[in-house]
C-alpha cells in the first residue's frame, strides 16, 4: 500500500471515528435528557383532566359533579374548591429546569427515602402524573423532583411543593358561613362571657338588623343604639373563617360551653356555634352541630362583638 493510500485509508477511518463519536454524543441518554430541560416537568398534563390528587401525607381530593371534596385520615371536610383548582393548574407550568443527576445515588438529593409524593389521576383511574418530592438547592427556591419510575432527577420551583408540606386544613374550606352573603344575615346573638388570654373581655351581645330611612341598620336589640362599627363588623363575621378544622389526633372535646354564638339567616336558618374552652395554644374549640373547629385567640375580635 502507497502512502497516498494509506493517507486516504486513515482519513476514512478517522471519519468514521469521529462520526460514530459524535452520533453517540447526540443520542446518549444524558444528552437527550439535557435537551429535554426547559420542558414541561409533566408531558401532555391538562389540569381540566385532572378528578382525583393523591397526596402522600394522607390527603386525597376527588372532583366530582359538585365539586372538589377533601379526605383525611378516612374522615370527610369541606374543600376549597377554588384553591384546589389553581394549585392544580399550577403544575402545567413546571418545567424541567436543570437535570440534576440520573445517577441511582440520589441520598443526597432526598429522594432514597420519605420524600413526599403527589399522585394526579383522570378519569377511569390514568395516573396523569406520579411525582417524588425530595429536597431543595442551596437557597432553596428550587425543588429536587423525579417522576415515578424514572431515573432523571430534575430542579423545578418550589412554590408548588410548599402546600405538600403544610397539614390538609390547606385544602379545606375554613369558612363559618360558606355560601352566604353579608345581606342575607339578620340577627347574631352570644349568650356568653369569654375572658381572653390578653385579657380582652367578650360580653353577652344581641345585634339585630332593621331598617330606618330605608335604609338597612344594625342595632342593640335592647337598647336600640347602632353605629357604623356594628354594621361593619357584622358584614366581615360573614366572611370569617376560623384557625383549623380539629383533626383526629386532637383530643376529644370538652362538654364545658363558654356561650353560644348564633347567627339567624333571611331564609329562616341558623349557624349555632358552641364555643368551648381554650387549649394550651390558645385555641377555642368550637362546633357548630356538624363541623369541629378551632379558632385561635386573636381572632375572637373577629368572631364576638364588644
Amino acid at each position: 500500500m502507497d502512502y497516498k493510500t494509506k493517507i486516504t485509508v486513515t482519513s476514512v477511518l478517522l471519519g468514521v471515528l469521529c462520526l460514530t463519536a459524535v452520533l453517540g454524543w447526540v443520542f446518549s441518554q444524558q444528552s437527550v435528557a439535557e435537551r429535554a430541560a426547559q420542558q414541561p416537568l409533566l408531558t401532555g398534563f391538562q389540569a381540566s383532566e385532572a378528578t382525583s390528587l393523591v397526596l402522600g401525607n394522607g390527603v386525597t381530593l376527588a372532583k366530582a359533579a359538585g365539586g372538589w371534596s377533601l379526605t383525611y385520615q378516612g374522615k370527610s371536610y369541606p374543600a376549597a374548591g377554588e384553591r384546589i383548582d389553581s394549585y392544580v393548574k399550577s403544575l402545567q407550568s413546571l418545567l424541567r429546569e436543570r437535570l440534576v443527576t440520573q445517577d441511582a445515588d440520589v441520598k443526597a438529593l432526598g429522594l432514597d427515602q420519605g420524600f413526599k409524593t403527589l399522585k394526579v389521576l383522570g378519569g377511569g383511574g390514568k395516573v396523569l402524573a406520579d411525582l417524588q418530592i425530595g429536597g431543595t438547592n442551596d437557597l432553596g427556591d428550587k425543588a429536587f423532583v423525579r417522576l415515578a419510575g424514572q431515573k432523571e432527577v430534575w430542579q423545578t420551583d418550589r412554590n408548588f411543593v410548599r402546600s405538600l408540606e403544610l397539614d390538609f386544613n390547606t385544602w379545606a374550606d375554613l369558612s363559618l358561613s360558606p355560601g352566604r352573603k353579608p345581606e342575607a344575615l339578620i340577627r347574631v346573638a352570644f349568650d356568653g362571657k369569654i375572658t381572653a388570654p390578653d385579657k380582652s373581655v367578650y360580653p353577652s351581645f344581641d345585634l339585630v338588623k332593621s331598617t330606618k330611612a330605608s335604609k338597612a341598620v344594625w342595632e342593640n336589640s335592647v337598647t336600640k343604639a347602632g353605629n357604623d362599627a356594628m354594621t361593619s363588623w357584622t358584614q366581615q363575621l360573614v366572611s370569617f373563617r376560623f384557625g383549623a378544622f380539629a383533626s383526629p389526633g386532637d383530643p376529644a372535646p370538652v362538654a364545658t360551653t363558654l356561650g353560644t354564638l348564633t347567627l339567624s339567616w333571611s331564609d329562616g336558618k341558623q349557624t349555632v356555634v358552641k364555643i368551648g374552652p381554650a387549649d394550651s395554644q390558645k385555641r377555642y374549640r368550637c362546633n357548630d352541630g356538624t363541623r369541629d373547629f378551632w379558632v385561635n385567640d386573636w381572632a375572637l375580635g373577629q368572631l364576638l362583638y364588644k
